[in-house]
């Protein structure tokens, strides 16, 4: 059982004198989330099947961000809160006053459901979905390839801590300006639940195993594409170079393979990275 934090907590404070600074964290789901994934041209970025994605909903439970070193934390988030990253952002998650001013090498945050989680942007009706059905991820949208559309709207209940947040440029953590305030985004990508690889850098994004899931599923083709026909679908029907698992555990079919692809969707400051572990 979790242990439900219901305030913040400022653990490890300055020593008397230390100067005091703000860190305000924001989510954002990006292009690719608030407007489109379009087809890959010319060996763009893309579907390389031809696809194009466009999302009506992409519903997050973020919680437990976290500023902290190894030896102290300095602040931690209260409840989580439910955000709809597809409505236009950056959207502020939480603010941390009153920090010490110094690096903080250790933040993370968790994607996952709590059965109290608040209103973030997410419309009150949507809060409540999430909360009622265990959901930390909901996605929902469309997929269009020349005159064919699949609809999708698929929930998941991951639980994803991501630790030791880092951006290349930026380095690990967050520091604290002394008398300033530093804004730090924790970043959503949408286009992860279509990548045809779960290790590889080079894995590319298709979408034609999932159209096809609908056409075969246990429901027929009515366009609609369920979680149950992509557990139909096991991976050993698709093409060998595809739908790679890289050997991590338990995916056996396309519906496994995207709910692992899920718990990649949390980034920190755009293409900066953390480590998910799964709970």
């Amino acid at each position: 059982m979790k242990k439900w934090i219901l305030g913040l907590s400022f653990l490890g404070l300055a020593a008397c004198g230390e100067g005091k600074g703000t860190v305000t964290f924001t989510t954002y789901g990006e292009d690719y989330i608030e407007k489109q994934i379009p087809a890959s041209t010319n060996g763009g970025a893309g579907f390389v099947d031809g696809w194009t994605v466009k999302y009506d909903k992409f519903l997050v439970m973020l919680g437990e961000v976290t500023v902290a070193t190894h030896e102290e934390t300095a602040a931690t988030q209260g409840k989580s809160k439910v955000f709809d990253v597809h409505k236009p952002g950056p959207v502020v998650v939480e603010t941390f006053s009153d920090l010490p001013a110094k690096e903080w090498d250790h933040v993370s945050y968790a994607i996952a459901p709590w059965p109290e989680a608040e209103a973030g942007n997410a419309d009150a009706q949507d809060v409540t979905m999430m909360k009622s059905q265990g959901y930390s991820v909901f996605v929902e949208g469309t997929a269009t390839k020349g005159t064919v559309t699949k609809h999708f709207a698929w929930g998941f209940p991951t639980d994803t801590i991501y630790e030791h947040c880092e951006n290349e440029d930026l380095g690990a953590g967050v520091t604290v300006p002394d008398g300033g305030e530093e804004k730090v985004e924790l970043t959503i990508h949408g286009d992860h639940l279509f990548f045809d690889d779960l290790q590889s850098p080079s894995a590319k994004m298709r979408f034609n195993a999932l159209a096809d899931a609908d056409k075969l599923g246990i429901v027929g083709a009515d366009g609609d594409i369920t979680l149950e026909e992509l557990a139909a679908v096991d991976l050993t029907e698709l093409p060998s170079d595809q739908y790679g698992t890289g050997g991590v555990g338990h995916v056996r079919n396309l519906r496994d393979f995207v709910t692992a692809l899920v718990r990649t969707v949390g980034h920190y400051r755009g293409e900066g990275e953390c480590s998910p572990r799964s709970r």
